[in-house]
């Protein structure tokens, strides 16, 4: 994964205007820290008591960012997903590290 920028989701993504193989690699919170370590984060978390959560998770800002994330093959994300579905939106609030699982995305061109 040599790249400088990460970039951060709420969901996999995928393209549907050019060809590419998706790698996903479930991974820890440690390891997140550490893969994020002196990369430039692009966040497209959406909601900001999910990004208030990442930011305490990860011990860096995440900021909110409600634009449209379009993979380009050589990037790297990372997706933090809820393992549950939500009743409510607002029930993100009382979601805890054992309620999100951490999955690398590497986007690779056919």
């Amino acid at each position: 994964m040599p790249t400088d920028k990460v970039i951060l989701l709420n969901a996999l993504v995928t393209s549907s205007r050019i060809p590419m193989v998706l790698k996903t690699i479930p991974i820890s919170l440690e390891e997140v820290k550490e893969l994020i370590k002196n990369k430039d984060i692009v966040s497209y978390i959406g909601h900001l008591a999910t990004a208030r959560l990442l930011s305490q998770l990860l011990l860096v800002d995440i900021p909110v960012n409600r634009a449209m994330y379009s993979p380009e093959p050589g990037d790297v994300a990372i997706v933090a997903r809820l393992k549950k579905r939500l009743d409510k939106p607002e029930d993100v609030e009382n979601i805890s590290i054992n309620d999100i699982e951490f999955i690398v995305v590497e986007y690779y061109h056919v």
